[in-house]
C-alpha cells in the first residue's frame, strides 16, 4: 500500500483522507475494532450511516481489506469514510 494513513474513526463522523497523488486504485483496511464502514473515492459526502449505502462501498464489521478503483478527479486521491463504530483503518493507494 502506497502512502498509508492510519486513523481511528469517530462514530458516525465522516473522515476525508487525501493521498499524496492520484492512484488508479485505493485500499481500505480494517486493522482494529471492526465496525461496518462505508467509503467512496468519488469525493462525494457520505450522509448518516443509516443512509450510506447508495454510491458507497461497504466493509463488514470484521478485520478485512478492500481495493476499489479510484474515481477521484484531480491531482490527488480522496477517500471519504464513515462508520457506525470506532474502527482503526489504514487507507492508501495501490
Amino acid at each position: 500500500m502506497a502512502n498509508p494513513q492510519i486513523f481511528t474513526l469517530q462514530a458516525d463522523t465522516e473522515k476525508v483522507f487525501t493521498l499524496d497523488q492520484n492512484y488508479g486504485e485505493v485500499r481500505v483496511t480494517v486493522i482494529a475494532n471492526p465496525a461496518v464502514i462505508y467509503f467512496n473515492t468519488s469525493d462525494t459526502a457520505i450522509g448518516s450511516v443509516a443512509g450510506s449505502m447508495d454510491g458507497n462501498e461497504p466493509l463488514p464489521a470484521v478485520l478485512c481489506s478492500r481495493v476499489v478503483r479510484d474515481q477521484t478527479a484531480g491531482a490527488v486521491s480522496k477517500v471519504r469514510v464513515r462508520s457506525a463504530g470506532t474502527p482503526t483503518i489504514a487507507v492508501g493507494g495501490v
